[in-house]
């Protein structure tokens, strides 16, 4: 028997729905989105929701909610239990796994990153074209069409982006060279 942990949050709804459990596996999917929901209650898994909105607020509940279930079990019971989590989110997986060996419980984390993952619009998080120019500029570049493009951004936002980090004196010239900008 297997008890299947799903953060569909990070894994996204393609990946979910190719998770393989019999009957008499239990799937536990934690995520507040509808789509999952709809997809759970066609394949019979669990559609945990019931966790406050925030960032990792899903991860607290599946640790918490394996707990629950790692305590309700008998010793006894752990060598003929897999637990299995499917996440590509590295802290989750190392706590997960945690967890399960101080018990002594089977356990497999399985990443769905080799898949074409599309993260769902409502989960992504959204990226200010300021905080994409800042992040680009660890080290010395110029701030020309190259970047922008790199960056995904459209010239208006490229530009307010560049003056909004300038006049807050986020980035300069670098002394190097004056045609490359870096962070301050």
């Amino acid at each position: 028997m297997k008890m299947i942990f799903v953060d569909a949050e990070n894994i996204g709804l393609k990946a979910l729905e190719k998770v393989k459990a019999s009957v008499i596996d239990k799937v536990f999917v934690f995520s507040k989105l509808e789509p999952v929901q709809r997809v759970c209650e066609k394949s019979l898994f669990l559609y945990l929701s019931d966790y406050p909105s925030g960032a990792n607020q899903a991860d607290f509940y599946i640790i918490a909610y394996l707990s629950k279930v790692l305590l309700a079990l008998d010793k006894k019971q752990f060598s003929t239990v897999n637990f299995e989590l499917y996440s590509n989110d590295e802290n989750l997986i190392a706590a997960f796994q945690f967890q399960c060996d101080q018990l002594g419980a089977n356990v497999k984390s399985i990443r769905t990153k080799d898949d074409t993952v599309v993260q769902m619009p409502s989960v992504q998080k959204k990226i200010s074209p300021e905080e994409k120019v800042f992040s680009a500029l660890k080290s010395p570049r110029s701030l020309d069409p190259s970047l922008q493009k790199q960056l995904g951004l459209s010239k208006p936002d490229f530009s307010k982006a560049i003056q909004s980090l300038t006049q807050s004196k986020k980035i300069q010239r670098s002394p190097e060279c004056k045609r490359k900008w870096i962070r301050c």
